[in-house]
């Protein structure tokens, strides 16, 4: 049988031996204020200028340097073939179904002014959906609207989502980093709910105001199913007694 001294000492020394694994758990548990040791540099630090850094090398003080007046992006000179098949719109392409991509922007601009002037001088938005409406077009469009579009607009669609609250907070307290902000619109007004599906998805497309161009994260077909979702979303919040369907109505007014 072991003594107490033994078992004294072997406790202390299993005590000790625990400090050091303790101290280094507790060191990288925190985020030191020392940058790392790197013997081999390789990307990890590089001579590079962080985003909305300043650099004095260029007159305007910016780092990020903005795009050359007149150029465009070449995927932003793709005409998209996603209203081809709307009776009710200017056709993009003669005929054609792929996406038009030109050769130049001269070329653009003319297909440009040939939509403008086959459309009497300015060019209108689709006044209807061009794809079929369903209820999983509907559910579509929620779960993408919840995603991309809540954040600013709410649920509900009165422009008071997570973000916007916060800016506008941010607003009252004298912030400047919201000093540009815009309130995202609300839906339900007279005159958003007048406005037809092809503005919603221009809207979507290429953004306005202080809201970003989602065209890059959000397919063709779920940018309709979104403009689906915020009419039906309009109509849900602006409904009358007479449009409920007369069984419907017989059915609620039976004892």
């Amino acid at each position: 049988m072991m003594s107490p001294t033994r078992i004294t000492v072997g406790v202390a020394v299993l005590l000790v031996a625990l400090v050091p694994p303790g101290l280094i758990a507790l060191r990288r548990s925190r985020p030191s204020p020392v940058p790392p040791l790197h013997p081999i540099l390789d990307m990890v630090r590089q001579p590079k200028f962080p985003p909305q850094r300043g650099n004095a090398m260029f007159a305007d003080g910016r780092a990020m340097r903005p795009p050359v007046p007149g150029s465009e992006a070449r995927e932003d000179l793709v005409v998209p073939s996603q209203v081809l098949d709307d009776p009710a719109s200017a056709r993009f392409v003669d005929g054609r179904a792929e996406p038009f991509v030109p050769r130049d922007q001269a070329e653009y601009d003319r297909l440009v002014r040939g939509l403008q002037e086959a459309a009497g001088g300015k060019l209108e938005f689709v006044p209807r959906l061009p794809v079929p409406a369903s209820m999983d077009l509907m559910r579509r469009g929620q779960e993408r609207f919840n995603i991309y579009c809540a954040p600013c607009h709410g649920a509900g669609g009165y422009g008071d989502g997570m973000v916007a609250r916060r800016a506008a907070e941010m607003q009252n307290s004298g912030a400047d980093t919201a000093a540009g902000w815009v309130a995202p619109t609300n839906y339900h007004t007279a005159d958003v709910r007048a406005r037809p599906p092809g503005y919603i998805f221009n809207t979507i497309t290429h953004g306005i105001r202080s809201m970003p161009a989602y065209d890059k994260q959000i397919p063709v077909f779920d940018r309709w199913a979104i403009v689906a979702y915020v009419k039906a979303l309009e109509r849900s919040q602006n409904a009358k007694p007479e449009d409920v369907p007369q069984t419907e109505q017989e059915q609620f007014e039976k004892p």
